[in-house]
């Protein structure tokens, strides 16, 4: 199979939890649906049509800041002068910088816009305000490696928790997990499924032993540069 990998980076990224309304809280990283919607907009389409592989290595560990934000530009729904506008907390990402890998359909024609720095629509980290531009592109053939329990591996990216039996404990490493993470994103902006996901504070490798599945959702994992990849 082809993996293709790609960098983004930005000053700020905001990555909604939908749980939150008037405090817009945020994941710690980009997740599965805004790299779809991402790539969906490099192609200029809608929503990402196909199949879609995802993982995510953290370059940079995640900072949050809190700021209010006045979130102007919706003048037009206000006719009447009703409109209060308040002020909103947003929890931001500073300085995110990830690397993403990916596999699934309409790789070749992905692989070249992203290349060649073309894009339909504008690209950006989860907000509007959050610009960034893919970069460091590159594709490798790589085969899925079948899950062991009899050695530990050394992951890259990020980690769906119900694809890990259990963590290799080393030196320095500080795990966290985030939960109610959206799976997959249907028409209307709504959303099915959630995963869990553990990852490393400070983008460090995740020595673990992979679970055997099966995996609901799947996992894949793929060999790369001497670690693995985990693809969900």
């Amino acid at each position: 199979m082809k993996l293709l990998y790609f960098e983004v980076k930005s000053s700020v990224a905001h990555f909604r939890r939908p749980d939150t309304t008037s405090t817009h809280a945020t994941y710690p990283f980009i997740t599965r649906t805004a790299i779809q919607g991402l790539l969906a907009a490099v192609m200029g389409w809608e929503s990402w049509s196909g199949s879609l592989w995802s993982g995510v290595e953290l370059l940079s560990p995640p900072v949050t800041k809190v700021q209010q934000l006045s979130m102007l530009g919706k003048g037009f729904l206000d006719k009447d002068g009703d409109i209060f506008n308040r002020p909103t907390t947003v929890e931001l990402l500073v300085n995110p910088h990830y690397r993403i890998f990916v596999a699934g359909d309409h790789l070749d024609a992905l692989a070249e816009r992203l290349a060649s720095n073309r894009s339909v629509y504008h690209t950006y980290l989860g907000s509007a305000f959050a610009l960034t531009v893919p970069f460091a592109v590159g594709v490798d053939d790589v085969e899925p490696l079948p899950p062991t329990t009899s050695d530990s591996w050394s992951a890259r990216t990020v980690l769906p928790v119900h694809a890990v039996q259990a963590l290799e404990a080393t030196a320095g490493a500080q795990f966290a997990r985030v939960g109610g993470i959206p799976y997959e994103i249907l028409p209307g902006r709504r959303f099915r499924g959630s995963v869990a996901v553990l990852y490393e504070k400070r983008g460090r490798p995740i020595e673990f032993y992979p679970s055997t599945g099966p995996f609901a959702p799947e996992v894949r994992f793929v060999p790369w540069q001497g670690q693995v990849v985990a693809l969900w």
